[in-house]
């Protein structure tokens, strides 16, 4: 897998991930094309796996600073600390 610009993505990456407030730091945790992962929530795994609901050309990333969507409204469903994005230009490693 590679980024916008050409470099190949590794496991363990720090990326910058678009968000409303503007962007989040977040570690790449699981690659789409092989389902190559790091250490991760083994429900999560599981259910990521049997059901293979990552595509090919995205990535898995857990949140680094805070989820930038948590928040306490029980209206809605919690958030969790992981998150499926599709790996375009505005996915950027951080410096």
């Amino acid at each position: 897998m590679q980024y916008h610009d050409g470099s190949t993505v590794a496991l363990g990456d720090i990326v910058n991930v678009p968000v409303p407030a503007g962007t989040a730091r977040a570690r790449v945790v699981m690659l789409g094309e092989s389902y190559e992962h790091l250490d991760i929530d083994p429900n999560f795994l599981l259910w990521v796996k049997r059901d293979r609901v990552l595509q090919p050309s995205a990535i898995v990333v857990e949140w680094i600073e805070g989820n930038p969507y948590a928040h306490n409204d029980p209206q809605y469903a919690p958030v969790g600390n992981y998150m499926f994005s599709p790996l375009d230009e505005w996915v950027t490693r951080d410096a």
